[in-house]
């Protein structure tokens, strides 16, 4: 009995430091890199490497980089964009990709460091429908992202640590590139596996097949610099590649995955019992800008909240998440926003103001986004404030326990004259191109991901929107 004990202690311990030595050098093993590929090619596999590149969207506007009409709302931080091999035989790197029924697309790297949110993604970007429609820019996800919530890899913390994700739609290719990573000495507690789902796709290569993009999400860093260091860095630390049988299979012999389930949105407990408070902060954020006009601005509902209805609907989401729930206000017009009246001249500011999902439960993050609306004014991010800022920031408007879980936040062009909280808004560092003045319009994005009980994002019925008015100064009196 002794013995066996000794000998189970000495295993979990060799594997630990496997799993540890991993962890150290997640992505970053050329030698174990090389074995995963050998033992593909050896197994009847064709393996071309992609790559992962750091992406500005809003510097290449800012730049007027050929080609790039504005910034889609991006924030002004670079992303990572996943670029793959247009075929096995084509080793052009491109973002939107063709996949054949029994390919897969292999991501070996290292998980972000400490953030409040990240998640990879696997999208339909062209939808080819059963009429023949070819709807471009869908941007759909298949099922749930992999997030750091669900994430499988070693240690307590998803972060900074060794990860594979195999995204395919056939169980066979996923058991043979599962057994070739392992046969690497990648451990199974690190593999992921994301279905791209056969039996609602039109998979293969040609005019009628559907075409997809992967891409990462990451917000909120605990450490900028390191976070700022992972993007910039992941080109070397993170390996993409492209998995093709070279003698594909007949079409009889195919095992695609079944359709994979969502994860359940909601809990049943809502954020309703704040709705008389909610009242209450508006009323007394009125009275306390006697001087000033407020007009309340219309919020629309969740745009790319649920993306197979957006799919079933023929309604193109530019990147939906399930793991989020966000709402608009101004001109977003591509979220259903289209008040395009939303300007700031001097002297005036929006307040924004509701439940801190966050101190509701309801969220890991929420952050409150302004845009420039208009394409001639680039789409960019001038001013984002999220849930860390919250605290208190209610307690000014409503005396009462409920503003532990609330908020009010000023935004105007400046802030000067206006009294804190009050977020001011910017161009992007270095961006001469954009001039922000009393004329530009403006769109006002509320995000909120992830909450914690569900692992998803909330469920509707169970939160209290958010809201916004806008303060002018009165008109003189005659």
């Amino acid at each position: 009995m002794k013995a066996r004990i000794l000998l189970s202690v000495i295993l979990s311990t060799v594997l630990l430091l496997v799993l540890s030595a991993f962890a150290q050098g997640a992505g970053q093993d050329t030698s174990a890199l090389a074995r995963f590929q050998n033992e593909l090619k050896h197994d009847g596999f064709a393996v071309t490497p992609g790559a992962v590149e750091v992406w500005n969207m809003a510097a290449d506007w800012c730049d007027s980089k050929p080609g790039v009409e504005h910034a889609w709302y991006t924030n002004n931080a670079p992303y990572l964009r996943l670029v793959v091999p247009e075929s096995a035989h084509q080793s052009t790197l491109i973002q939107d990709f063709q996949l054949d029924r029994d390919e897969a697309i292999v991501l070996i790297g290292v998980t972000p460091p400490p953030a409040k949110y990240f998640a990879y993604y696997a999208w339909v970007a062209t939808k080819v429908y059963p009429d023949g429609e070819k709807l471009k820019d869908l941007v759909i996800g298949v099922g749930d992202p992999v997030n750091n919530l669900t994430i499988k890899t070693t240690g307590d913390t998803p972060f900074n640590k060794p990860v594979v994700l195999i995204f395919t739609p056939d169980q066979g290719t996923d058991a043979r590139v599962r057994a070739a990573l392992e046969r690497a000495g990648y451990p199974t507690e690190i593999i992921n596996t994301v279905v791209i789902p056969a039996s609602m796709l039109n998979l293969g290569h040609g005019e009628d097949a559907d075409v997809f993009r992967i891409g990462m999400r990451n917000a909120i860093w605990l450490e900028e610099d390191a976070g700022n260091s992972y993007i910039m860095n992941a080109p070397q630390t993170q390996h993409l590649f492209r998995v093709t049988p070279r003698t594909p299979a007949p079409k009889r012999d195919s095992d695609p995955f079944p359709m994979p389930p969502l994860r359940i949105r909601g809990t049943g407990h809502s954020e309703l019992y704040l709705w008389n408070k909610l009242a209450e902060l508006r009323k007394n954020i009125i009275a306390a800008n006697p001087e000033l006009d407020a007009t309340d601005i219309p919020i629309t509902v969740p745009v790319g909240y649920e993306g197979y209805d957006d799919m079933q609907r023929r309604n193109p989401t530019g990147g939906d998440a399930r793991d989020a729930f966000c709402l608009n206000g101004g001109y977003l017009p591509e979220f259903g926003s289209w008040d395009d009246q939303i300007t700031l001249a001097d002297g005036e500011f929006l307040m924004v103001f509701g439940a801190n999902h966050v101190a509701t439960g309801k969220a890991t993050y929420m952050s409150v986004n302004v845009y420039t609306g208009m394409e001639e004014d680039g789409k960019l991010a001038i001013g984002t404030v999220d849930d860390r800022a919250f605290k208190d920031t209610a307690k000014r408007y409503l005396d009462d326990p409920a503003a532990d879980v609330m908020y009010a936040y000023k935004i105007s062009r400046t802030c000067e004259g206006v009294e804190p909280p009050c977020l001011p808004l910017s161009a992007p560092e270095g961006c001469n191109r954009l001039t922000l003045d009393s004329k530009t319009v403006l769109g006002v994005l509320f995000r909120m991901y992830l909450e914690p009980a569900t692992k998803t994002g909330a469920v509707m019925p169970e939160v209290l929107n958010d809201r916004m008015m806008k303060f002018s100064p009165q008109p003189p009196q005659p």
